[in-house]
């Protein structure tokens, strides 16, 4: 009999470099434009494990994906008031890594979902008081 744990340790071993998960906190361009349904809680890759999501949600650092500020020149046109310190951010998330900080696996978030799915260009880390870009 096949358990469900197996399965899960034979994704994991499928990796072909360090494992990774993340899982989206926050999706601005929901709250912005409430034209789809919010990604939050969307979590990826596919090959990872339901143990490393949970890792991510627990223990992960935060990151954030922007555009090339496509997202604001269109709240802009609603009138609506941009926060400065936001411009450009399209989705806000947690990620574990089993590797050190800055690695491959830190862009994991960026390539798997924000470049396909809005087109975002960056990816930014939180450190201390400071978002800081790779």
């Amino acid at each position: 009999m096949v358990s469900m744990a197996m399965i899960q340790a034979e994704r994991a071993a499928q990796w072909p470099g360090d494992p990774y998960a993340w899982v989206l906190t926050r999706d601005r361009d929901h709250e912005l434009h409430g034209t789809s349904e919010s990604e939050v809680g969307t979590a990826g890759p596919r090959q990872a494990t339901e143990e490393m999501f949970e890792r991510a949600r627990t223990e992960g650092r935060r990151f954030r994906m922007l555009d090339e500020g496509d997202i604001d020149a269109g709240a802009i046109a609603d009138g609506k008031d941009v926060d400065p310190d936001e411009r450009g951010v399209v989705y806000e998330g947690m990620i574990w890594t089993e590797g050190e900080p800055g690695g491959d696996a830190d862009f994991g978030p960026l390539h798997d979902f924000g470049q396909p799915n809005y087109g975002c260009v960056e990816i930014q880390y939180r450190e201390g008081d400071r978002w800081i870009s790779l």
